[in-house]
């Protein structure tokens, strides 16, 4: 028997009863199994929830995932549920079906995460509890709210002037931390900068949005914002690592003095800008080797100069840009990027609009692993 705070019996109703309650069973998180078509020329993107049913795909009608294009089969591939496995098996196609960048030699069973090629379309497949795909769902959503705010910051295009700017950015899948600026200080001096955040996801995107608006509205007291060291130093200060969840970022500065016809720069942990003199066939690297941003208390950071004349052209890109995964599997870098800075006879194409289109045609299909940022600046 129990006794109450006033020594009477408890009588039964008036105990509470404690119940551990059950596990959610299977039937109530169930396992599922999902395709993800990454959007391509033609295709929208779309989530296939894979059952009992074999998936045909091909290019024709007839198929339950159909890929417009003549690089797929008319009947390329199928997939089966078995087990609790996903098998695909490719059904004689002309060019074959890759997982993960191999062709497959028969029946391959696909991992979560698994990448399939279709000539130019990508197919991500992924399985988890259903409240797992549900959070990992909300976190995508949050990633891309914080995207959307980081390209919110971004400057409009500068189409008439002195100096015009044009620019192209296209955030990753994991959201990166890329962000850049520029603006005019006074009559004939104009700054820009790019900054690149460690890592990926919301915390990189925060970081970067704080830096921007700091750089955007000159937030940093008693800073002449013509002088790259005194920015550099005085963000580096403010935005210490150990201060920042261990992020921190790269950044190159510049400021053009048109009047002058000379550019003052400087750089913490970027790679450089590349400038483009008129008659000059090769574009010069504007570098000065210094360590990120927040990673070094008290750095002395340095300056550089180089002449600025009309007809000018100053590239500035993230590592995004060349950084990339080829579609045979290799790891491309810098230098395959460089030879692409020179416009081709004839073209059209705004520069950073070349660039970017550059960019996915040396990537592999699908989403960016990284953001891509491209800005240039011409010098009237």
């Amino acid at each position: 028997m129990n006794e109450d705070a006033t020594g009477r019996h408890a009588s039964d109703s008036d105990r509470t009863l404690l119940r551990r309650l059950a596990p959610a069973t299977a039937e109530e998180d169930p396992l599922l199994h999902l395709l993800e078509v990454e959007p391509a020329e033609g295709v929208p993107p779309q989530r296939i929830q894979l059952g009992p049913a074999p998936l045909m795909i091909g290019r024709t009608a007839q198929n339950g995932l159909v890929l417009p294009s003549p690089d797929v089969s008319r009947s390329h591939c199928v997939l089966v549920l078995e087990d609790d496995a996903v098998i695909v098996t490719d059904l004689g196609s002309t060019n074959g079906t890759l997982v993960d960048g191999r062709v497959t030699g028969g029946p391959t069973r696909l991992m979560s995460g698994s990448r399939l090629r279709l000539g130019p379309f990508t197919l991500v497949y992924r399985s988890g509890r259903a409240s797992d795909m549900a959070r990992v769902d909300e976190v995508e959503r949050d990633l891309a709210r914080a995207g959307r705010y980081v390209a919110a910051l971004l400057p409009p295009p500068i189409l008439e002037g002195r100096i015009r700017a044009d620019w192209r950015f296209e955030p990753s899948a994991r959201i990166g931390g890329d962000g850049f600026g520029y603006g005019w200080l006074d009559e004939d001096r104009f700054a820009v900068w790019l900054l690149d955040v460690a890592g990926h996801g919301a915390g990189s995107a925060l970081l970067a949005a704080s830096a921007m608006n700091t750089l955007r509205e000159h937030g940093l007291p008693d800073v002449d914002f013509a002088d790259p060291v005194a920015v550099m130093e005085a963000l580096n200060a403010r935005f210490q690592m150990d201060r920042h969840g261990g992020l921190f970022f790269s950044l190159w500065y510049g400021v053009c003095d048109v009047a002058a016809s000379r550019l003052v720069f400087g750089c913490a942990g970027q790679h450089p800008a590349f400038l483009l003199l008129p008659g000059v066939p090769t574009p010069a690297p504007l570098h000065v080797k210094a360590p990120a941003i927040g990673v070094t208390p008290d750095w002395p950071y340095r300056q550089a100069e180089a002449e600025l004349p009309p007809g000018s052209r100053l590239h500035l890109f993230s590592d995004g840009a060349f950084e990339l995964t080829a579609p045979d599997g290799r790891e491309l870098g810098l230098a395959d990027f460089l030879p692409h800075l020179l416009a081709p006879e004839g073209n059209a194409l705004p520069d950073p609009e070349r660039l970017l289109r550059t960019v996915r045609d040396l990537a592999r299909p699908g989403p960016l692993d990284d953001d891509v940022s491209i800005l240039t600046l011409d010098i009237s």
